[in-house]
């Protein structure tokens, strides 16, 4: 879950009852302290209970992160040092066009997850890199 594991696996979570309207759901995850995106997941049905670590379910993608790769990126703040990271469930009205994928810029593929979330939800998890 982190870049001190070699494995640096994406983290399960477990969510529930979304509200009607849901069409689909997109999981992000942001340093709050440096303001970089570690990870966008789209495409999550509104049936989903939850992810498992390192589990894609089937008909999600990842999106392009700030460190230039489609995929999860454990938080890595320099030695000595303490991030937080804030990972967000978003709750959308209409699912992500396609075109939001291992190509767009990561800002603009957040800002568009926010402009099409009616509700969300958020963990704020801190990290020290020892």
């Amino acid at each position: 879950m982190t870049c001190d594991d070699p494995r640096d696996y994406s983290p399960g979570l477990n969510f529930a009852n979304m509200p009607n309207g849901t069409r689909e759901l997109a999981l992000t995850m942001v340093d709050l302290d440096i303001h970089k995106i570690h990870w966008l997941l789209l495409g999550i049905p509104p049936s989903a209970h939850g992810i498992g670590a390192h589990r894609l379910l089937a008909g999600t993608r990842e999106a392009l992160n700030d460190f230039g790769e489609a995929a999860y990126h454990g938080p890595c703040p320099p030695h000595g040092s303490t991030h937080r990271y804030q990972l967000t469930l978003y709750v959308l009205h209409e699912p992500m066009p396609a075109s939001f994928d291992g190509s767009t810029q990561p800002a603009r593929t957040l800002q568009e997850i926010k402009s099409r979330a009616f509700a969300s939800a958020a963990l704020v998890a801190p990290y020290t890199r020892r």
